[in-house]
């Protein structure tokens, strides 16, 4: 547990919202794997190897610089940022793209053996257009559960956060990534354990 809690301490004060969330599952079972995963609160009426948060290790800014080549990708700084704390996120219902280690191999590949984070460039330049009349050069980074049928997605543009329904409505707006992770990740938190509430005791 204290290595839990050292890792989720260096967290940069901008990310601390996600920090706080994780620190109230380290009294839970969790997971920290070899390669650096940090998987907290074990819920397993959900799926066998489902956890409330999995956090996934901090990205070299060397190694975003080979992917984003590699992939054609144009990552804006307050993402860059996030990815250099946690390259990649699961958080209750919602999920942060991220770069998963087997895609920065020689022969990228997703390994469908284990949960890795989803694929950023899948997200920026596939999973994207599933969004109508997003705004040009939208960076497309995650998304959530809204209701029991829809997700909205995540987006960056001009510097601002938006989460956009698939109809294209825009249903919030974030200047600062803080912001947007002390708003989203109670408001995902609540809607998952409505969706998958803890098992009665015994």
């Amino acid at each position: 547990m204290d290595t839990m809690a050292s890792l989720l301490d260096r967290f940069p004060g901008e990310f601390a919202p996600l920090a706080d969330v994780a620190r109230r599952l380290l009294d839970r079972p969790g997971n920290p794997s070899a390669d650096g995963v940090l998987s907290l609160g074990h819920r397993p009426w959900v799926a066998t190897e489902n956890y409330a948060i999995t956090l996934y290790p901090g990205l070299s800014e060397d190694a975003l610089e080979r992917y984003c080549e590699r992939f054609k990708v144009v990552v804006p700084a307050m993402y860059a940022e996030f990815l250099a704390t946690t390259s990649g996120a699961f958080c209750y219902g919602m999920s942060l793209a991220g770069v998963p280690r087997s895609m920065m191999g020689k022969l990228p590949l997703l390994d469908r053996s284990r949960l890795q984070c989803h694929d950023l460039a899948t997200a920026v330049n596939l999973w994207s257009t599933e969004y109508r009349r997003v705004p040009e050069k939208a960076f497309h980074f995650g998304g959530r559960h809204y209701s029991d049928r829809e997700n909205v997605g995540y987006f960056i543009v001009e510097g601002r956060i938006l989460s956009i329904r698939r109809t294209g409505r825009v249903v919030g707006e974030w200047k600062k990534f803080g912001d947007f992770l002390r708003d989203e990740l109670p408001a995902s938190e609540k809607l998952d354990n409505e969706l998958h509430p803890d098992p009665p005791p015994g």
